[in-house]
């Protein structure tokens, strides 16, 4: 099997390590979501844009925005919109150059109590040789699979329980309520072939 970092490009490497120093030197906390988090806790697969979760508010997006302009990213045409999903996440888009077209990158803003919980869940791991992020974890990715739950985020949650079927249910089936996507947890539980966690 191909490792995590062997199936991604060099160049939507280099961008998530580009995001990565410029967060930290901002002092922001921040974790790796979406297709770079499936690839470390599941069976690797192309991924094309960066996903993270990163601790700002929509005061700080103006002057983050602007940092990611000066660093090369072309910046959103709003300062943020309202993400895929019942749970309402906030986030913005920045885009990088890439062969003559543009590469997304989906900045979330941790503005609620479970983006909040994720990051002090998140995992140190090693993306690339050289190269150590924090992702966030295997349960905090499955919610937000849970909440996004288009096609793709189906197979890469049915992907993520082959790989991990035994996660914290103690943690993840009261934010799974709270998010409101229990039936979907047990569907996609169901369609792996997992029993319900209890209660």
């Amino acid at each position: 099997m191909e490792s995590a970092f062997e199936i991604m490009t060099d160049d939507l490497l280099g961008q998530a390590r580009h995001l990565s120093e410029l967060l930290t030197a901002r002092g922001v906390t921040h974790a790796f979501i979406g297709g770079l988090a499936v690839n470390v806790w599941s069976i690797p697969t192309p991924t094309y844009d960066i996903d993270l979760c990163a601790d700002v508010t929509l005061d700080d997006v103006p002057a983050l925005v602007a940092d990611l302009d000066r660093a090369g990213y072309v910046p959103p045409t709003t300062s943020w919109i309202e993400s895929i999903g019942q749970a309402r996440f906030r986030e913005f888009t920045v885009h990088w150059p890439f062969q003559g077209g543009l590469r997304a990158a989906d900045i979330f803003l941790a503005t609620d109590a479970f983006q909040k919980s994720a990051l002090t869940r998140r995992r140190l791991v090693e993306l690339d040789a050289g190269f150590e992020a924090y992702v966030i974890s295997p349960e905090d990715l499955l919610l937000y699979k849970l909440v996004a739950y288009r096609n793709k985020d189906r197979a890469a949650i049915e992907r993520l329980l082959t790989v991990q079927p035994t996660m914290d249910w103690s943690y993840v089936r009261p934010w799974a309520q709270q998010l409101r996507v229990t039936p979907r947890l047990v569907e996609a539980l169901r369609d792996a072939g997992l029993d319900p966690p209890g209660d």
